[in-house]
């Protein structure tokens, strides 16, 4: 059942613990050191990745361009007297150069490209540590609050071009929808992972049921307000992806894996350990399912 209602505040709890895998290795600011991994995918087989990020320290939650010649990512950036700082990089595939998008003195996370515009949304931790949805103009550089009224943002999906789907935090972890321009939001699910897609075949709301173990992906139409539950990931695992052709994609230490809804288990498609890849957390696939990035532990 689904019920609409004001936002909640909670007390302050940084994205940045949120926003983060667990890792032994740990910057002096105190994100973990990630390295980002392209690789090509050749007739559904991933090949050898390269590391696409420069440097050791917080390179994460890539989202691809909606033609998928771009590559957005969460940087760590230096920050003053030593303290963590993000921003958005933006990785151009044909060139292999790295741009910054924005250079703000507060922290952005989780870049997604808006439907309709040439702009991406992100997660700014402000210097009070408030964390809302605003929108950057890719061209400009000029930053749009989206949502003034629903905090603390943690991630999100669009659903349209003018409804998000979000990872909310308060008592418990909520998926809430809210339309821009409408007060209010609407809690789908408690107790979510980080991980929110949009379906690219059925428009569904794609996310990571955490109250029974393994946890599941689930699916929500918001269509129907109909919520499934689609399959079961590895322990403890919180991260996936879905490609053009509704399979999905997940890691389980240094490995690939993949699987169809109507597979009975998740298939071994590559080891990336003697690559030099880390555990891996985060994916994204582009649209033609072609390449996919992928966020691993620095080792």
């Amino acid at each position: 059942m689904t019920k609409t209602r004001s936002p909640r505040l909670a007390a302050p709890l940084g994205l940045v613990m949120l926003a983060l895998v667990f890792s032994s290795n740990v910057s002096a600011q105190g994100l973990p050191a990630t390295d980002l991994w392209l690789a090509d995918i050749v007739d559904g087989v991933p090949g050898q990745p390269i590391k696409i990020s420069q440097g050791v320290g917080y390179n994460n939650q890539p989202h691809l361009s909606m033609d998928g010649s771009v590559i957005y990512y969460t940087r760590e950036m230096p920050g003053a007297s030593g303290t963590a700082q993000t921003d958005i990089a933006a990785f151009v595939v044909a060139t292999s150069v790295t741009t910054m998008v924005n250079h703000t003195p507060a922290s952005e996370y989780s870049p997604t490209p808006v439907p309709g515009r040439d702009a991406l949304s992100v997660i700014q931790m402000d210097l009070d540590q408030k964390q809302y949805l605003y929108a950057i103009d890719i061209a400009s550089g000029n930053m749009e609050l989206l949502l003034p009224e629903v905090e603390p943002v943690g991630y999100h999906a669009w659903i349209t071009d003018n409804e998000v789907a979000m990872f909310i935090l308060g008592d418990t972890v909520t998926l809430q929808t809210a339309r821009l321009g409408s007060a209010g939001t609407t809690t789908i699910a408690d107790n979510i992972g980080r991980s929110i897609r949009k379906h690219p075949a059925t428009g569904e709301i794609l996310f990571v049921d955490k109250n029974n173990e393994p946890w599941q992906i689930a699916a929500f139409d918001p269509a129907t307000r109909v919520t499934r539950i689609v399959m079961p990931l590895f322990p403890a695992n919180e991260d996936f992806t879905i490609d053009a052709n509704g399979t999905y994609w997940t890691g389980n230490g240094s490995s690939l894996y993949r699987r169809s809804p109507i597979d009975k288990r998740w298939q071994l498609m590559v080891d990336y350990s003697m690559a030099g890849v880390g555990r891996i957390s985060r994916l994204a696939i582009n649209p033609k399912s072609t390449r996919i990035a992928l966020v691993g532990e620095h080792l």
